[in-house]
C-alpha cells in the first residue's frame, strides 16, 4: 500500500467537505447532458439525420477521443486555470459554455451541429467530472466517502436515465431540440456553486491512511481494467441501440425508455451497494461484475426479441453499476481525494467509449473483409469478446498479486 499523503490543497478556503445537498443539485443537472450526449446522440443522428452504424460509431469514437484528452488533462486545466480563477469559478465558466453550445439547435439545423455539442459536451464533461469528484470525496473518510459515493452516483445515474426517457417526445418530430434541454440543465447546476468552496477540501493524511487497507491498490487495479471494459460495452451498444429496438419490433416512441433500462437497473444495484457496505474490499464482486457486463451484452446483441433483450439490459446495467461504484471508491480512497484521481477514472471511462464504437466498426467490417460468412452482430459480439479476454487477464493480475501477498504474510 502506498504510504505517500495527500498533498494539501493550496486553494482550499476551507478544510471541511462540500455540503452534500449543493453537490447533488449539481449533479443532478449537469448529468443530464451526460445521458443526452452517451446514450441519446445516436437516437437523434438517426431520426434527424439518417445517420448507419457505421456513421454513428464513428461520431462516438471521436467524442469519446475528446473525452479522453479532457480528462487526463483536467488536473493541468485546473491548475493552470488557478492563477486566475477558482476551481468553483472554473466549474461555472465551463457551465457556461455549455449552455452557449447547446443553444445551437434553436437557431440552425445542419448536421454539424450535432457535432459540435457532441464534442463540445464531450470536453466539458470530461473537465467537470474529475473536479466535482475532488469536492464529493475531499475531507470525507472510509463510511462518510462511501455514503456520499452512493448519493452521488444513485443521483446522477437516475438523471441521466432521466435524460433518455423524457427525449422520447420529441425523437419522432426534431429529435436535436433534447439538446437546447441541456441550456437551462446548465445554469441550474451553476445555482449550487455558491455552497462549493473555491476549491475541494483538505484531506487528513492520518484518517486517510487508517481508512484503506493494504488490498486497496490492488482493488484499484482490477477494478481500472474492468471499468474501461464497462464503457466499452456502452460505447458499443450506445450507438446500436436505435438499431437493435427496432429490429425487435420496438416503436419510435418506445425506443428510448426501452434503452433505460439498464440504467434504471443499475441505479437499483448502486443502491444496493450502497445500503450494504459488505462488499468493501471483496475480490468476489469485481468477478461478479466482469461476468455480468459480458453475459449482458451478450444477450443484448443476441436478443431475439423485446423480453430477452429487456433482460440482457437488466444484467448488464447491474454489473456495469456494480464495477463503476467499486472503481470510483477505489480511486477516491487510494488516491486521497485529488483531481488527478478523478480524472485517471474519468480517463479510463473515456478510453472505454472509444475503443467501444471501435470494435464494433472491427467487429462489421472485419469479416467482409477476410471473407467470413456472418453477419453484423456475430462480428460484433467476436471482437469486443476478444478485448474483453485481454481485459479479464489484466484484472486478474493484482488478484494474484493479492494472493501471493498474503501467502507471504502468513509465512506460506
Amino acid at each position: 500500500m502506498s504510504t505517500q499523503s495527500p498533498r494539501p490543497n493550496q486553494n482550499a478556503a476551507a478544510s471541511g467537505p462540500t455540503p452534500l445537498v449543493a453537490l447533488l443539485t449539481l449533479t443532478f443537472f449537469g448529468s443530464l447532458g451526460t445521458g443526452i450526449l452517451w446514450s441519446g446522440v445516436a437516437f437523434i443522428a438517426k431520426h434527424d439525420f439518417d445517420y448507419s452504424v457505421e456513421r454513428s460509431l464513428v461520431l462516438y469514437t471521436i467524442a469519446a477521443l475528446a473525452y479522453i484528452a479532457g480528462a487526463f488533462g483536467s488536473a493541468s486545466v485546473t491548475r493552470a486555470a488557478a492563477r486566475f480563477v477558482s476551481t468553483r469559478g472554473l466549474v461555472a465558466l465551463i457551465f457556461l459554455c455549455q449552455a452557449l453550445v447547446c443553444a445551437l439547435p434553436l437557431a440552425f439545423r445542419g448536421e454539424w451541429v450535432i457535432w459540435i455539442i457532441s464534442l463540445g459536451v464531450s470536453v466539458f464533461g470530461s473537465l467537470i467530472w474529475p473536479i466535482v469528484e475532488s469536492y464529493l470525496t475531499a475531507g470525507r473518510h472510509d463510511a462518510d466517502m462511501r455514503s456520499a459515493i452512493g448519493w452521488f452516483n444513485v443521483t446522477w445515474m437516475s438523471a441521466v436515465s432521466l435524460a433518455l426517457i423524457a427525449m422520447a417526445p420529441v425523437i419522432e418530430q426534431r429529435a436535436a431540440l433534447a439538446l437546447v434541454a441541456l441550456v437551462p440543465a446548465s445554469l441550474l447546476a451553476i445555482v449550487a456553486l455558491p455552497w462549493f468552496g473555491r476549491a475541494p477540501g483538505q484531506h487528513e493524511p492520518a484518517t486517510w491512511q487508517a481508512s484503506i487497507t493494504s488490498e486497496y491498490p490492488m482493488l484499484l487495479g482490477s477494478a481500472r481494467a474492468l471499468l474501461p471494459a464497462g464503457y466499452l460495452l456502452i460505447g458499443a451498444l450506445s450507438p446500436l441501440m436505435p438499431f437493435r429496438v427496432e429490429e425487435v419490433g420496438a416503436s419510435p416512441v418506445v425506443e428510448t425508455p426501452a434503452t433505460a433500462t439498464w440504467m434504471v437497473a443499475r441505479v437499483l444495484a448502486i443502491t444496493v451497494l450502497w445500503r450494504l457496505p459488505f462488499w468493501h474490499g471483496r475480490w468476489s464482486v469485481l468477478l461478479v461484475g466482469g461476468i455480468g457486463l459480458a453475459a449482458g451484452f451478450a444477450m443484448i446483441v443476441a436478443a431475439p426479441g423485446m423480453a430477452t433483450l429487456l433482460v440482457g439490459l437488466a444484467i448488464f446495467g447491474a454489473a456495469q453499476g456494480v464495477v463503476y461504484y467499486a472503481a470510483l471508491y477505489y480511486a477516491m480512497a487510494v488516491g486521497a481525494a485529488a483531481v488527478e484521481a478523478g480524472g485517471t477514472h474519468e480517463g479510463l471511462i473515456g478510453i472505454g467509449y472509444a475503443v467501444g464504437p471501435l470494435a464494433a466498426l472491427a467487429g462489421i467490417a472485419g469479416p467482409q473483409l477476410i471473407g467470413l460468412g456472418i453477419g453484423p452482430d456475430s462480428g460484433i459480439v467476436i471482437a469486443v469478446f476478444a478485448i474483453l479476454a485481454v481485459v479479464g487477464g489484466l484484472a486478474l493480475r493484482p488478484y494474484r498479486l493479492a494472493l501471493r501477498h498474503r501467502s507471504a504474510a502468513s509465512g506460506g
